[in-house]
């Protein structure tokens, strides 16, 4: 089954393809419903990595897209973000995101995410700020979050108490 486009394929594109091709050789795709369904399932678990915010927490997802790849209701995730063990960011036009960096490649969630965001919230009470300070490469060009699903979330949770101490300073 060789995908044919009126465009070419950037190498990127082509690789997804064959890749596909590969994984879903063995399916029979029509018991899997109409493909449009499928497709609108496949695309609901890629985060948005193209808008204005991407520079600064990165791909985000949006609630429908969160919902529908972690197959949770709506309720769920709003139990989720007030215990802090997801963040949600509110764009000035009310939309919710949730950045890609708190869940792995099967939807698990940041581990120890809640005592980081608590201790943040002692400086300040902000989700972007706490994204931007999770998300933002240090001089090793590791972020807060790469540390914490590395398992170092004590050593993140103590420099999130002292910048939060220094926020109050300030």
């Amino acid at each position: 089954m060789a995908v044919v486009l009126e465009r070419d394929l950037s190498d990127t594109e082509q690789r997804l393809f064959d890749y596909l091709e590969q994984q879903l050789a063995d399916f029979d795709l029509a018991d899997l419903g109409p493909i449009e369904a499928l497709a609108d399932r496949m695309i609901a678990a890629l985060p948005d990595a193209g808008a204005a915010w991407g520079p600064v927490v990165g791909p985000v997802y949006t609630s429908q897209g969160l919902q529908r790849w972690l197959g949770v209701s709506r309720q769920a995730i709003s139990q989720h973000v007030q215990s802090r063990r997801i963040l949600r960011l509110t764009t000035v036009d009310g939309v919710s995101v949730f950045p890609s960096f708190q869940f792995d490649d099967c939807g698990g969630r940041l581990p120890h995410l809640n005592d980081v965001l608590d201790a943040l919230a002692a400086g300040v009470d902000d989700a972007w700020t706490w994204a931007s300070w999770l998300n933002t490469p240090d001089n090793t060009g590791l972020t807060q979050a790469s540390r914490m699903w590395q398992g170092d979330w004590k050593l993140v949770r103590e420099q999130a108490d002292e910048d939060a101490a220094a926020w109050c300073r300030q």
